[in-house]
């Protein structure tokens, strides 16, 4: 065994992936200082399972990976590997060539390979145990550590010595050894402590064992009471699932009943759905109708609004035109009063002018003579010259004043005529206006007509279709009914067939029994079954009747006797209990002869039970002296009158 290869990378001063080759013989290496020597020597310790980090020249783990330089970034792992060969077999180990591999990362994961396959350090220190190439052996001897050795305690030597003679191995196991066997001790001390916490409570353990058995004895004895339980159950569930079976046909046939309904119900849906369609497409029209309708009647009320208002502004036009017109003929007839005084006025005017103008040349004959003869007149005939002008230009006033008049009388007159044109034509665009306001009327009644009976005709059929869709509800209601009740009852008869089929409420040994019989062909022959399957008894008398036989209802009904120790046998030979048994042939009854008549008494119990002819002996031995009554008064006043010569038994339910 020698050491062949090591890589390292990653490994301080080692950053690119460096292997050294070690050949047969002695391999030296040699460098400056610094180059890297001592941490080929501390790669080999580090990966052998060195864990202190003064031995590897460093502070922390982390130290071990290359830390960086100026022109090269750190890594963030180191790995180193060393590749044994293992060909004389000195390594316990299958393999001929043995490699080592160790991993650091900086988050402080590690990972130890052996042949590229995880371990423990521990697998790693065995590994290597006895061989003096582990980390604390004597094949890596470093800088000043023959000094160290020879400095030593004896103690210290004597482990270098162990190392060399290939001990350690064993005092390492004897060491592991010891550490078994004083947690073994404390092992048995622990077990000597809970044996004897276990011993003290043995007695009471005990006690519980009792209880328990006491529990197993009262429990199996109250299965038998459920299992009595149980047939009594089965009895009643019986009976209801006859009454079930009939409720069953009864709803079938209603069912069935139900379901022409329902189909004739469906096709009159259909049928009423098409009349709703026609209906809601008419209604839809008349709809359409009624909007046009309603539109054509807010155009023409907007036209007869429109109308209205023009008609309303023609009144007030007309009226204002007739109180202009008044008021310009009673102008008229105010100018032409003003224009007669004028005209007299005028004629008084002309007749004044001719009148001054004949003054006038008398005066300036006598002014001029005045003139000539006096000149001390001159100041008159100034102050005459003055009116003369005045009256001048109140001539031309008045002139003025009768063209003024005679323009005004021509315009009133071209007013009038307009205004006579425009009443003309005002009237008889209201003469248009009024007829078509009346076409509109006769239309818009039509529509609305129309419209009210479309509405009617909507309302019954939105009637109709409400009382069909409600007794469309009803009937749907009635069929999930009657189908939930169906399906209980189906649920319910399955559930009483299942407890029938696994013989549920039957005795241990009456199930066992049942169960053999239908197994075997030769052992059922001559068995009828349980009492409890070949009777039935009206739901009234139903519990009473089940008191009076009480257990013989699990009795099992056989032909002869024979038949019965046949049975009897297979269970004594398959231990399987006890059973009772009522042969026919061999079982014969009496019945009361002379029975007291009293009001609450309903007859002899055996009249109530319907069976098969063959078992009327087994009913009669059974219950033929046993007496129905309503009450336990009519049961103590029977039992006085006939001495208590038999059994009698209630229908009130409070007495059971």
């Amino acid at each position: 065994m020698y050491l062949k290869r090591i890589e390292m990378q990653g490994f301080k001063s080692f950053a690119d992936k460096t292997v050294l080759e070690f050949k047969q013989g002695i391999t030296s290496v040699i460098g400056p200082n610094g180059s890297g020597k001592s941490n080929i020597s501390d790669a080999i310790r580090w990966v052998l399972g060195e864990q202190s980090m003064k031995s590897l020249r460093g502070a922390k783990s982390e130290d071990v990976i290359f830390a960086g330089t100026q022109a090269r970034k750190s890594l963030g792992f180191a790995e180193v590997s060393i590749v044994i060969d293992n060909a004389d077999g000195k390594l316990p180990i299958e393999y001929t060539e043995v490699t080592v591999t160790r991993k650091l990362y900086r988050s402080g994961e590690t990972a130890y390979l052996i042949n590229k396959v995880p371990c423990r350090l521990k697998d790693i220190l065995e590994l290597f145990m006895d061989t003096g190439i582990g980390k604390d052996g004597y094949s890596i001897i470093g800088q000043g550590k023959i000094d160290e050795i020879l400095s030593n305690k004896s103690e210290d030597r004597r482990h270098i010595f162990e190392e060399a003679a290939g001990i350690v191995k064993f005092r390492t196991r004897k060491q592991e050894s010891e550490k078994k066997l004083e947690q073994t001790k404390l092992n048995l001390l622990r077990i000597n402590d809970i044996l004897s916490e276990i011993e003290g409570s043995i007695e009471p353990l005990r006690l519980q064992s009792d209880k328990a058995k006491q529990f197993l004895d009262l429990r199996e004895e109250l299965k038998s009471i459920e299992v009595g339980l149980f047939v009594y159950n089965i009895k009643t569930y019986k009976e209801k699932l006859e009454s079930l079976l009939k409720d069953e046909e009864i709803i079938n046939a209603q069912k069935a009943d139900e379901d022409t309904k329902m189909e004739e119900l469906q096709t009159f849906k259909e049928e009423l759905k098409g009349v709703i369609d026609n209906i809601t497409s008419q209604i839809e029209t008349a709809q359409n109708l009624g909007f046009e309708s309603t539109n054509k009647i807010e155009k023409i009320n907007s036209e007869i609004g429109i109308s209205k208002e023009r008609i309303q502004n023609n009144t007030s036009n007309k009226q204002r035109l007739e109180t202009e017109i008044e008021e310009v003929k009673n102008r008229i007839i105010e100018l032409k009063e003003e224009q007669t005084q004028k005209l007299e006025k005028k004629t008084n005017l002309s007749n004044n002018k001719q009148k001054f103008e004949q003054e006038l040349n008398e005066k300036q004959k006598e002014l001029d003579e005045l003139t000539k003869k006096l000149s001390a007149k001159e100041l008159e005939i100034e102050e005459k010259k003055k009116q003369l002008e005045s009256n001048t230009d109140q001539k031309y006033e008045i002139i003025a004043q009768n063209s003024t008049l005679d323009a005004n009388f021509e315009n009133l007159e071209k007013r009038k005529k307009q205004l006579k044109n425009e009443i003309d034509s005002t009237i008889s665009e209201l003469d248009k206006t009024r007829i078509n306001k009346q076409e509109l009327s006769k239309g818009f009644n039509e529509l609305e007509n129309k419209r009210n009976i479309a509405d009617n005709n909507l309302q019954k059929s939105m009637k109709i279709k409400e009382e069909n869709m409600a007794k469309l509800k009803q009937y749907e209601d009635q069929i999930n009914k009657l189908t939930y009740d169906q399906r209980v009852k189906q649920a319910r008869h399955q559930f009483l067939v299942e407890t029938e089929k696994e013989k549920e409420g039957y005795h241990k040994t009456v199930k066992s029994l049942l169960t053999a019989c239908e197994e075997n062909s030769s052992l059922k022959q001559g068995t009828f079954g349980v009492l409890a399957n070949l009777i039935s008894v009206e739901k009234e008398y139903e519990l009473a009747i089940e008191m009076c036989l009480g257990q013989s209802l699990q009795n099992i009904v056989t032909k002869t006797e024979q038949d019965a120790k046949k049975l009897i046998e297979y269970l004594r030979k398959n231990s399987l209990g006890r059973a009772s048994f009522l042969p026919v042939a061999s079982i014969q009854g009496k019945k009361l002869e002379k029975l007291t008549k009293m009001d609450g008494v309903i007859g002899i119990a055996s009249d109530l039970v319907k069976c098969d002819k063959t078992y009327e002996q087994i009913i009669l031995n059974l219950l033929g002296r046993t007496v129905v009554v309503k009450d336990m008064d009519t049961a103590i006043n029977l039992a006085k009158k006939d001495h208590y010569s038999f059994r009698i038994v209630t229908l009130d339910r409070r007495y059971y």
